[in-house]
């Protein structure tokens, strides 16, 4: 009997535990993907990040599904997919041939943010010009989108440093705080505040 348990347990445990391998917040990769095309625009992003977690967690397949929604018809969907795939690593390359037609998208949080990526993954002579470019944009949501995004970029975003100086003077004020922040970051203002007591 005991041999028998010895046995069976693991087995059981395996076909308990094999299902939920797959799942992710309840559904698998398939269903998810099939809600990307959901009517209800709220359940097309959830299925976009939902798929962006299991890319970036390494489920089998999940990173195909995130390089295709990169080019969906659906901005919010393209955002999510970029965002993730910037969170990848080197896990994420097989996604730059998309990202560099991202780079041309009309929506400035998509445009930036796969700029951001395609630099983590090593297309910063493509991508930062991007991100600098947006950084004096007419549209002062594309600026901070910019924004946030070279700031997220840390060290890698040197080559934006006169820009981010520019920026400084911007007449939207949270366009200006996040490029102080990227500077102090950068080693170029003392202190991430608009006074700096060093200054």
């Amino acid at each position: 009997m005991k041999l028998m348990m010895s046995i069976m347990l693991p087995a059981l445990l395996l076909v308990r535990s094999a299902p939920c391998a797959d799942l992710h917040l309840g559904q698998t990769l398939a269903e998810w993907r099939t809600q990307l095309e959901a009517p209800d625009r709220t359940d097309r992003l959830l299925a976009a990040r939902a798929i962006g977690e299991m890319a970036i967690a390494g489920v089998r397949g999940a990173d195909k599904a995130l390089f295709a929604a990169i080019g969906h018809r659906d901005s919010g969907v393209r955002y999510w997919a970029v965002v993730a795939t910037g969170q990848m690593g080197p896990r994420g390359k097989p996604g730059v041939s998309r990202l560099r037609r991202a780079l041309r998208d009309p929506t400035p949080e998509v445009r930036c943010w796969a700029a951001y990526a395609s630099v983590r993954l090593g297309e910063a002579d493509r991508a930062m010009p991007i991100l600098i470019e947006d950084l004096g944009n007419e549209e002062r949501g594309a600026r901070l989108q910019a924004a946030h995004a070279i700031d997220a970029l840390g060290e890698q975003a040197r080559p934006a440093t006169e820009a981010l100086k520019k920026a400084l003077d911007d007449e939207f004020d949270y366009v200006k705080r996040t490029s102080r922040h990227a500077l102090w970051v950068l080693g170029e203002r003392s202190c991430p505040y608009q006074n700096c007591e060093a200054e």
